[in-house]
Parts: structure tokens; sequence; C-alpha cells
């Protein structure tokens, strides 16, 4: 047991981590909401707490939001949510997206666009680049766990054994 990563067992178990990693990229890219899906909600920032991969907001609206480091990757959207108490915002948001927080009740939306006097702060068309160079590193990593597993099934495949020194046996001798 203690080596079965080093068997083949490992070596399946690279094979299938691969495999789930692809699937994964393909699950993240086909959830990417459109933009005619997005909901827009207005109001002044009333409450935030800020996590190590997530901002989590509400506005005087009452809907709860994430806007996750993710997507943001300057920070520019962050930013403008944690100053949205002086000045109201608008984000667009996909309902279909939700979670929920041990430190607040009810459920959060995830936000994908920060506008202030309608104007965005980062246009969508970056914020999906964010999240695809994100996606892509899980679509790297299932490919080359794909392959090293597969190498590795290949390297533990039983070899046939060859009558006359690795040549195939005649039919006469079968």
């Amino acid at each position: 047991m203690k080596d079965w990563f080093a068997g083949e067992r490992g070596a399946y178990f690279f094979l299938w981590l691969g495999i789930g990693l692809m699937a994964l990229f393909g699950v993240l890219e086909y959830r990417f909401p459109k933009p005619g899906q997005l909901e827009t909600a207005r109001g002044r920032v009333v409450w935030q707490q800020e996590t190590r991969g997530a901002l989590y907001f509400t506005l005087s609206d009452q809907q709860q939001l994430v806007l996750y480091a993710k997507g943001d990757a300057d920070g520019r959207q962050r930013a403008t949510i944690r100053d949205g108490a002086m000045y109201p915002v608008s984000v667009q948001f996909f309902r279909q997206q939700k979670t929920a927080i041990g430190f607040a009740p009810g459920k959060f939306y995830t936000a994908y666009l920060v506008a202030v006097g309608g104007k965005e702060v980062v246009p969508l068309a970056a914020v999906r680049s964010a999240y695809r160079r994100d996606n892509l590193i899980a679509l790297v990593m299932g490919i080359a766990a794909t392959l090293a597993g597969a190498w590795r099934v290949r390297a533990f495949r039983p070899s046939v054994p060859r009558a006359g020194g690795g040549r195939p046996a005649s039919r006469r001798s079968r």
C-alpha cells in the first residue's frame, strides 16, 4: 500500500486526474455567463467583508453579492466596492451562481462587473480573460497529468511473450 503511487494504481490515478481537470476546464468555460444573462443591482455598499479570494458585500437595496479575486486581476473592481459607501455603484451579477458563507446569513450572487456613474470599471472582456487565464491553468495541468498517466499505464501494460527472441510465433507452433 505504501508505494501505490508508483505502481499501476498511481498510473491510473494520474490518467483520471488529468481527464477530470480537462473536464473541469470545459465546465468552467461553459458556466461563464453571457452578457444578456447578467442582472443589475444599484446602490451604496452598506456592508462588506473581504476574504482571501473574494469580497462579500451588500448593497443598499439588500442585494448580497460576492466579487471573486479570480475575475479581478488588477483589483480595481474590489477597490471600487471598498469605496462604494461614499457613492452609489451598479453591479452586474449572475443570479444562477450563488454561494453561502458562514459569517453572514443569506445567499450571495456572483458579481462580474462594477460600474460607477454608468461607466464600467473594467470591461467584461477583461473579466472574461482573467477567468480564462485561470481556467487554462487547469487545462494545462490536465493535459500534463493525462500524458503522464497514459505513459505510466503504457509502461505497466503486460508484454506479450514472443517466440524466438521477440519474433511473433508462426501459426504452426501454436
